[in-house]
């Protein structure tokens, strides 16, 4: 993480890489609790319920983080509201519903490897829309998360399984 985060090596990204890197701290934290209750909640089929729980959640806890911090404005004009509800359908909704409902069918590490594709595919990403230029060290820091991830698992034989999600009826 230190190596992606370009703490080490030559490019120093923005005013204060230290505090960037502490906020990523955190938001991995929080996505990582996201996804563990994502996957816990899908094992007892009720998938599209906890997906609701957790959007009406985040945007209850984002309005409020919102007001508290710099204010909310609750009539940014059509042209706003059209991207966010474009983000929010494509980007978050879809996307987000369809890893709720497969994660659970897919053996853990396959699982946990996919969603770090997301994180390490948005520093691709924003070399080719950005114009950024990620440092070698970046993309070995990236390249070490997932093989992080590879190697945590691989000797552990109940996460080769696929577990399948349990059925209440």
């Amino acid at each position: 993480m230190v190596l992606t985060a370009g703490l080490i090596g030559s490019a120093t990204v923005g005013s204060d890489p230290m505090r960037g890197t502490m906020h990523a701290v955190l938001a991995a934290v929080c996505y990582w609790g996201f996804l563990y209750l994502l996957r816990r909640s899908g094992h007892h089929g009720h998938v599209k319920q906890s997906y609701m729980d957790v959007t009406v959640s985040a945007a209850v806890v984002s309005l409020i983080a919102g007001i508290l911090w710099h204010g909310v404005d609750l009539a940014p004009g059509w042209v706003v509201i059209g991207w966010l509800l474009a983000v929010a359908a494509f980007g978050q909704v879809l996307g987000w519903l369809l890893v709720a409902v497969s994660t659970p069918r897919l053996p853990s590490h396959v699982g946990a490897i996919l969603l770090l594709l997301t994180p390490v595919g948005a520093v691709a990403l924003s070399a080719l829309v950005l114009g950024e230029h990620p440092t070698p060290e970046q993309l070995a820091g990236c390249l070490l998360i997932l093989a992080g991830a590879q190697i945590a698992t691989l000797h552990r034989p109940d996460t080769h399984r696929r577990s399948e999600p349990t059925d209440h009826r």
